[in-house]
């Protein structure tokens, strides 16, 4: 019984550490990384929401269009006293209505007109009403309002195209930057149990007087650098994983593990008519433009407060007064209203004048732009190409430091080549792996920036 029961304790101790390894590590791909960024990065969040607000906005715009409904009331009380009397009076007589009418009076006549009086304690009176306005003419200005709130979707939604793509070089540059430390690592451990085999083999030469001990510590001072800095590259993937982490948006702490594919296997990008592709598909450049058309509608919109306008409007209203109107009764009313301005000093050519400037400024940063943006796929492309041999190149020197080895080993253990030699083309071995892991690496993450720079990182079918 204490067998079973102990069997059963050690089995359950075993599954309770392996799921605290599988929980306390967590494996990505690529794909992964860049889908968790996109989730967490607070930026890409800003612009997701100021895509929201803009698109609102363009509602808000297309409600000019239609009639805007008001109410209005208003009441006023005065606690004055009103007394007003008129005495009563014969009413005056003239010969004939062209002479009443002219004032030419003869006389009173014996027709009495009666006192009257107006006395109140106070004053209380209640306007009020609904209004319904419909414009009908502005100068074109709410349609180039319009106008301005749609190519604000647009550059909202550029925008939020170009934030992905910076969040995805990000998270692409502090993976491979990871895979990069992690196979340095590897390469490293390789090394030093190369090294370890070798001192191996040198202290038995000592003990049997083949070799003198200083031989044997030439090995030894070579594994202990190695070691140390082996402890450095260990410590620089903490730091790569911290920073891949933060990217992430999870705590700094957490034991990641990226999946990727072997390094060596990369190929040559079509850099064809990268430029062009560039010019068509860049963010930055499809917001200068937009934001030229919106300095183009401004200019417009300027012109239009120098037009005349039309509207018109319905009204439903009513007043009461207390002590005069015992009933409340609404009266509609039609009215339309043309507004034409005449002179104001010349101040409508001058402000149009300063929106053509704007829209100058527009145009030249939008050729300065594509300016720059073509000197960078120019450059970018170099640095692929570049790359690109150096991994050619490391690919040839790690061959060839591996056939120096052999050959080298080989005849160390003949006894035609010195320890230092021995020591020297295992250092270059451990050089051109390392030298092709961050060949590897750097045209990976140069493979990402290429796809920036010529605009075809992220291309959503559509904004959101």
């Amino acid at each position: 019984m204490k067998q079973i029961t102990k069997y059963i304790f050690s089995t359950v101790i075993l599954i309770v550490v392996m799921f605290g390894v599988s929980f306390g590590q967590k494996v990505m791909t690529l794909e992964e990384c860049r889908e968790q960024a996109v989730q967490f990065n607070k930026e890409l969040k800003n612009a997701t929401l100021q895509n929201k607000e803009a698109k609102v906005n363009k509602e808000v715009a297309r409600t000019a269009y239609f009639p805007a409904l008001s109410g209005a009331l208003s009441g006023v009380y005065s606690p004055r006293e009103i007394d007003y009397s008129f005495g009563g009076t014969f009413l005056p007589t003239a010969g004939s209505l062209e002479a009443a009418r002219a004032g030419n009076y003869t006389g009173l006549s014996n027709v009495y007109f009666p006192e009257v009086g107006l006395h109140m304690d106070n004053v209380t009176l209640f306007n009020g009403g609904l209004s319904l306005d419909q414009p009908v003419y502005a100068g074109g200005k709410i349609r180039y309002t319009n106008k301005q709130a749609d190519a604000g979707v647009d550059i909202a939604g550029y925008a939020l195209t170009l934030k992905y793509s910076q969040v995805i070089e990000n998270t692409d540059q502090a993976f491979w930057n990871v895979a990069m430390v992690q196979e340095n690592i590897k390469i490293a451990e390789e090394y030093i149990k190369m090294l370890t085999e070798f001192e191996d083999q040198m202290s038995a030469m000592y003990k049997v007087g083949l070799q003198p001990a200083s031989e044997k510590l030439k090995v030894s001072v070579q594994k202990n650098e190695a070691e140390l800095k082996l402890i450095k590259a260990k410590n620089g993937l903490k730091v790569a994983k911290m920073y891949l982490n933060q990217t992430l948006g999870q705590p700094l702490e957490t034991d990641i593990r990226i999946k990727y594919d072997t390094l060596a296997n990369v190929q040559i990008l079509n850099m064809d008519n990268g430029a062009k592709f560039a010019a068509n598909n860049r963010s930055e450049l499809k917001i200068l433009g937009k934001k030229k058309e919106i300095s183009e509608y401004s200019k417009k919109i300027t012109r239009a407060d120098y037009l005349p306008t039309i509207g018109v409007s319905a009204k439903y209203s009513s007043y009461w007064i207390n002590d005069l109107q015992e009933n409340v009764k609404f009266h509609p009313y039609l009215a339309a209203q043309v507004s034409i301005p005449l002179f104001k000093w010349g101040q409508g050519a001058k402000k149009q004048r300063a929106a053509q400037l704007r829209v100058e400024q527009a145009q030249t940063d939008l050729e300065h732009t594509n300016d720059m943006i073509n000197l960078e796929v120019l450059k970018v492309k170099t640095q692929v190409e570049e790359a690109y041999q150096s991994v050619l190149l490391a690919r040839r020197n790690v061959a060839e430091a591996k056939e120096s080895l052999s050959e080298t080993r080989a005849s160390f253990d003949v006894g035609l080549n010195t320890t230092t030699e021995m020591l020297n083309v295992q250092a270059q071995w451990q050089s051109a792996q390392s030298q092709l892991t961050n060949a590897i690496a750097r045209y990976r993450i140069l493979q990402t920036t290429w796809k920036r720079v010529t605009g075809s990182l992220y291309q959503p079918e559509e904004n959101k």
